[in-house]
């Protein structure tokens, strides 16, 4: 592959700093908050993170690329249901959250049980290609990129009708969160063609923000909140 083709932003070694930072956050949040739900959920989320981190580069780097590209794809599956119900937990209300486990569960055993030969990865050198039947991964593609939008929805609705700083603190971190991962996805995938077959590799990525973003503002202003009331 030529060098114009390639975003060395992605490569192997940086996967695995992206995962160790992710991992750091996701002990050092469920150590410090493990004695909360939205604590523990948030944890889960960063470990989920760093997983897809660990199962990228095992793809690139072992010789059973089909197992962790199993794995890897089961993990960040989980989500954008797991953000959609901590904004829950401010909001209050559960929008799509039923729907969301009924099409995560049918993902998971897709990805866990399916044959082999129906899951493909490719190592790019730099981001990881996943494929396999066109139909599923574009109802894949239209559940995640649909709870990831409910989720900024339902967190600018929630913005209406909480009334302490605090909380409307922290449903603008979401916004700002999931926005910080997506809106570059957008444009790497409008103006670089390759970005568009490795979307979720070069996605969980730009994500490492929203790691940092979920540890260091979210989860603290929510229990900040949580402490005065």
């Amino acid at each position: 592959m030529r060098k114009s083709h390639k975003l060395y932003c992605f490569s192997p070694p940086v996967m695995m700093a992206t995962l160790l930072i992710e991992f750091g956050l996701a002990v050092y949040t469920f150590f410090k908050y493990r004695q909360g739900l939205f604590g523990r959920v948030a944890a889960t989320m960063l470990a989920a993170l760093a997983l897809f981190q660990l199962a990228e580069y095992q793809v690139c780097d072992s010789q059973d690329a089909v197992l962790w590209s199993r794995f890897g794809l089961s993990v960040i599956t989980l989500l954008p249901v797991l953000g959609l119900y901590l904004i829950s937990l401010i909001s209050q209300r559960q929008h799509f959250l039923r729907l969301g486990y009924v099409v995560v569960t049918m993902f998971l055993l897709y990805f866990l049980f399916v044959p082999k030969e129906t899951i493909s990865s490719l190592c790019g050198g730099n981001y990881i290609i996943f494929s396999g039947p066109q139909a599923l991964y574009q109802f894949y593609a239209a559940y995640y990129f649909g709870f990831l939008i409910f989720g900024i929805w339902e967190s600018i609705e929630a913005l209406n009708k909480v009334s302490h700083r605090a909380l409307q603190a922290v449903l603008k971190w979401f916004v700002v969160g999931y926005l910080s991962f997506m809106l570059p996805m957008g444009l790497a995938y409008a103006i670089y063609p390759p970005a568009r077959y490795a979307v979720a590799s070069i996605m969980c990525g730009f994500a490492v923000t929203f790691a940092i973003i979920l540890a260091f503002q979210i989860v603290p202003k929510y229990y900040k909140y949580s402490a005065k009331t």
